[in-house]
Parts: structure tokens; sequence; C-alpha cells
């Protein structure tokens, strides 16, 4: 499944979540889709973790590179990184809205975030073949 692919189904399942439910805030602040689906399992929305799992199942079957199958400490430690940025600066939406490796790091490069910058720059340059 696509990320794209993805997007849309959590859009869709979304618009029937009520706000104050785990699952609709992990998908509005970006979660990974692991935590999303565990959200989801845990509020009974099993259909949407079913259909997650499967997608992340998929997805690193085939080698996407979407979301879905980046390293889960490397996810961790962008999220601990967002926790400190305020929320208008443009690291910090663009984690929120899962931007690509790249635009993250970009954004960080140019607000002074070198740390998470360089971080992300060496993933990169340690996953291309």
């Amino acid at each position: 499944m696509k990320p794209n692919d993805i997007d849309t189904l959590l859009a869709s399942f979304r618009r029937d979540l009520p706000a104050e439910c785990k699952t609709a805030q992990a998908i509005d602040r970006g979660a990974s889709l692991t935590e999303i689906s565990e959200c989801a399992e845990e509020e009974g929305v099993h259909q949407l973790a079913a259909v997650l799992f499967e997608a992340q199942e998929e997805d690193l079957q085939t080698g996407g590179d979407g979301p879905a199958d980046r390293p889960r400490g490397v996810e961790d430690q962008i999220r601990a990184f967002r926790a400190d940025l305020p929320n208008d600066s443009k690291t910090a939406r663009a984690i929120d809205r899962n931007a690509s490796w790249e635009e993250i790091s970009e954004a960080a490069e140019e607000e002074g975030v070198h740390r998470l910058a360089a971080m992300l720059f060496e993933v990169q340059q340690e996953r291309q073949p």
C-alpha cells in the first residue's frame, strides 16, 4: 500500500472517530503506523488495526519506502526530537505530517537542529544501495 493510500485510509477512518479517542489523537499528530494500529486495536477499531498491520507487512515484504517501513528506533528518535520543538517550527510541522526524512532533515538543518539533521542524513546514507 502506497503512503498516499495510507493517508487516504487514515483520513477516512479519522472522520468517524471522536477527537478525544487515542486513535484520533495518534492520527492527528502523525504518529507511526504501529502506534496508530496499537491505539486502534486497544479501542476496538479492529478494521483499521487490521488494515494498518497488513499495510506494514506489505511494505516490509516489498521494500517500500514509505513511513511504514522506517526503522522503529529512528522513528522513536524523531518523535523524541519533536517533543522538544515548538509547534510552529518547520521541522515540527514536517514531522507531524510524516514528511520524508530528507524534508525533515532539510528543515532541521535550516532551523539549527543539527543533531536531528545529521542523524537522518546518516540513516539515509546507510539505506542507499
